[in-house]
Formats: C-alpha cells, sequence, structure tokens
C-alpha cells in the first residue's frame, strides 16, 4: 500500500513539473513572429536627353519595413506591416489584416491588404530581380496605390501532384489605403482578383494567370477633407500573366487594359505590359533584362545584375533604365543606374 502512495506522489510531482512546460510550449507557439527589411539604394541620374539638367545623386533609404504576424488560435491569425521611412505619415502603415483559415488551403482577410492584380503587384518587392516595379504595375494593375481596406480570398486547390488551381480576391472600399473613416466609404466597391494555375516538377515552376478588376474607385486628389474635388470613376480591368522558374533562369511576362470612365466620359483606357529575363549561375548571381510600357508613354528597357537569390536574406541589386523613350517629356527622360542593397531579417 505504502508503495502505491509513494508511486501516486512521484507521478503527481512529475505532472505538476510537466504541466507549467506544457502550458509555455503552447504560449510560445502563438508567439508574434517578428520580421522586417531595410533596403537602402544610391541613384545617379545621366544627362541623356541633351537638356543640360539632371536629378542630383544620392543614398536613399528606400524602404525599412517591420512586420509582425502571428496566430492568436489554430484558425486565427493576423498581419501588421509598417514602415517607419515612409515620406507621409499616411504611407506608414501598410497591411493590418486578421487572417483566417476555417476553409482547407484557403485565408480570407480581413482589413488593409494588397488588392490583387497580376503578378508583379502581389509578389513582394524584397523578391523581385529588379529596385523597383514596372510602371505598368503602377499605371494600370491598381488604383491610386496597391493596398485598401477590404475582404480577401487567398489560397489555392490541388488538382493532381503537379497541378493545382490558385485564387486571390479582394473586395474594398474602392480608396487609398490608410483613410480613415467615413473619408474611406465610397457608394461603389470595387473587385480585384487574379485567377490561375501552376504547374510544379522538380525545380521547374509554371504559373499563368488571367486578373480583372471591376467596379468603382474614389480619387481623393489632394486632401481628402475636401471630398468637392474628388472623383468617382467606374473601372474595368483585365489582364494576363505568365511566370517560369528554374535552376537555369526566371522569366516573367504580364499585360493589362482596362477602361475609367467618370459619368458618361471615358476618360483613360490605359494599357500596359512588360517582360522580363533574369538567369541564374551557381554563385547565385546573374544578368537581367526588363522591358516595360505603360499608356504609349512609359517605354523604358531596364539592364542589370543581382547577387542573392529572391529568399536570401541578403541581396545587392544594380540596374540602369534606358528612359529615352518616355514620351512625356520631351526628348525623353535622363537614363538612371541604382545600386540597391537589401538585408531581410
Amino acid at each position: 500500500m505504502k508503495v502505491v502512495i509513494i508511486c501516486m506522489l512521484i507521478g503527481s510531482f512529475f505532472n505538476a513539473i510537466a504541466q507549467p512546460a506544457t502550458d509555455s510550449v503552447k504560449t510560445k507557439k502563438y508567439l508574434p513572429k517578428l520580421e522586417g527589411v531595410i533596403q537602402v539604394h544610391y541613384l545617379n541620374e545621366f544627362n541623356t536627353n541633351g537638356d543640360t539638367v539632371r536629378d542630383p545623386d544620392g543614398f536613399r533609404i528606400l524602404r525599412a519595413r517591420l512586420i509582425a504576424s502571428g496566430k492568436i488560435s489554430e484558425k486565427i491569425g493576423y498581419q501588421l506591416m509598417i514602415d517607419p521611412r515612409a515620406p507621409e505619415i499616411g504611407g506608414m502603415l501598410r497591411d493590418a489584416y486578421l487572417e483566417f483559415n476555417f476553409i482547407k488551403n484557403q485565408q480570407i482577410r480581413v482589413g488593409q491588404q494588397k488588392t490583387q492584380f497580376g503578378w508583379e503587384n502581389s509578389t513582394s518587392i524584397t523578391k523581385l530581380y529588379t529596385v523597383n516595379r514596372a510602371e505598368m504595375s503602377d499605371a494600370v494593375c491598381r488604383g491610386e496605390n496597391l493596398r485598401d481596406v477590404g475582404i480577401g480570398l487567398l489560397g489555392h486547390i490541388p488538382i493532381n501532384d503537379n497541378w493545382r488551381f490558385e485564387n486571390a480576391i479582394t473586395f474594398t472600399n474602392g480608396t487609398r489605403m490608410n483613410v480613415a473613416g467615413p473619408f474611406d466609404f465610397n457608394s461603389k466597391k470595387v473587385c480585384w482578383a487574379r485567377l490561375g494555375l501552376q504547374y510544379k516538377q522538380h525545380t521547374n515552376k509554371l504559373n499563368i494567370g488571367g486578373s480583372f478588376a471591376f467596379g468603382g474607385l474614389r480619387y481623393l486628389n489632394d486632401s481628402i477633407y475636401t471630398p468637392t474635388d474628388d472623383i468617382y470613376a467606374d473601372i474595368w480591368r483585365f489582364g494576363t500573366d505568365i511566370q517560369f522558374d528554374s535552376k537555369f533562369c526566371f522569366f516573367a511576362a504580364e499585360f493589362a487594359q482596362g477602361i475609367d470612365k467618370v459619368q458618361d466620359t471615358i476618360f483613360a483606357e490605359p494599357i500596359g505590359y512588360q517582360a522580363q529575363l533574369a538567369l541564374k549561375t551557381k554563385w547565385n548571381a546573374g544578368p537581367l533584362v526588363r522591358y516595360d510600357s505603360a499608356e504609349d508613354e512609359w517605354k523604358v528597357l531596364t539592364i542589370g545584375a543581382y547577387y542573392g537569390m529572391p529568399k536570401d536574406k541578403i541581396r545587392f541589386l544594380a540596374n540602369y533604365l534606358f528612359r529615352g523613350n518616355v514620351t512625356d517629356v520631351p526628348g525623353g527622360h535622363d537614363d538612371r543606374f541604382y545600386i540597391q542593397t537589401q538585408i531581410t531579417f
């Protein structure tokens, strides 16, 4: 009998020790994960258009972002991204959304997030082979900027071992990011979406997608506090994209076109396209080239080189932009040369 009692006491003692450890593991599982990126680049502009005027060269902190993400339960998570170096206070808050994972392989996002259209805009800038996104991504594939407040559904549906269907859909207020309260409300919302297929085998991956957007945008112009100068536009967008990634190269191309209409007047029919190629070597470095066009005014060839793959913690990018065919300025713009250092942590 004494032996039984002693065994029970020993068991209780070890259970008491083990219980806090279990709680500690559970607590650690839901601790926020902190990440970030710092991008510093040097820009030099060459007087290639012959007007004897050029912008001064210099260094710039392009991005300095902090990202907190995590879960509060198995099915509910969150992400918060800020950029303290934003030139305007309104640009500091980037992502701020809740994430619900009640559907297998799907995420429901509620809050401020990227509007989903095309390939390049939905890809993190830290994982691109170029210093800046293509002009067509800014001009055609988004509203006033890349983020807005709303609800999104992002995920994939497996088809077989190699193929899967991908979906990324957002339904937003149709106003730019970080606009609070009634200034963000819009009588017409806007839907941005990309649907596509992915094929993956060994180190080769092929993505093909189609994008569309429709609804209403509220262009706030100079100030959110003067609604009299706001412009309400009905928009329609469509686009297509393709990416091929292998151990030897990365290739991507996309096209987008749309219509903007104010009342009964069509005031813009934006169109844009780009194609880029980056060759890979065993040294995780290589050359790249991109051609980018937007609305028949911006036609730029970019050549350069990179060190560090998209998932690496440290990367170096060098880009030279031939901007002589930018037609919104007589004689074109001056060429530019960028050198960028990037660290993610």
